[in-house]
């Protein structure tokens, strides 16, 4: 699997988190961690809260 391919696969990993998952998440990382765990979890929910306002689900 190419580089490309596995960011692709991570993506759509990511992109499956719910909230209460990425709570989790941050509150199971290392330091090291928290900071990457904690732009992922920015990002899909910002795309989740896109989402909703162009679905005007708000």
């Amino acid at each position: 699997m190419s580089k490309a391919e596995a960011l692709h696969e991570l993506y759509h990993q990511c992109k499956s988190i719910e909230f209460d998952e990425s709570y989790d998440l941050l509150n199971s990382a290392s330091d090291k961690e928290e900071d990457f765990f904690r732009v992922v979890t920015d990002f899909i929910l910002c795309q989740k809260q896109q989402a909703a306002i162009r679905e005007k689900r708000f």
